[in-house]
Parts: C-alpha cells; sequence; structure tokens
C-alpha cells in the first residue's frame, strides 16, 4: 500500500503502533550504565603506541 492511498486514520493508527513498538524496545534493552574509566582500569589496558 503507498502513503498516498492508505486514509489519514489509518496511518495515524500505524505510526501509533510503531511508536509504542519502538518504545517498549527501547525499554527491554537494559543498556548497563557506562562509567567514566578510573585509573585502576587504565592499568588494565595495555599501552598505546603512537
Amino acid at each position: 500500500m503507498n502513503e498516498q492511498q492508505a486514509p489519514d486514520a489509518e496511518l495515524a493508527k500505524i505510526r501509533s503502533e510503531a511508536t509504542s513498538w519502538l518504545a517498549k524496545m527501547a525499554k527491554a534493552q537494559h543498556r548497563p550504565e557506562v562509567e567514566p574509566r578510573r585509573p585502576e582500569h587504565e592499568a588494565m589496558t595495555p599501552a598505546k603506541t603512537q
């Protein structure tokens, strides 16, 4: 189906379903909070050679 052929109500319904699906997916991805690197982390990382 072409976007021009779909009635506005149908488009609004699809758009709201997509929005809620994206929100659900975003909540499902429990990304760990990234902490700033501390000096003890630097000690575990091999020195960068320039």
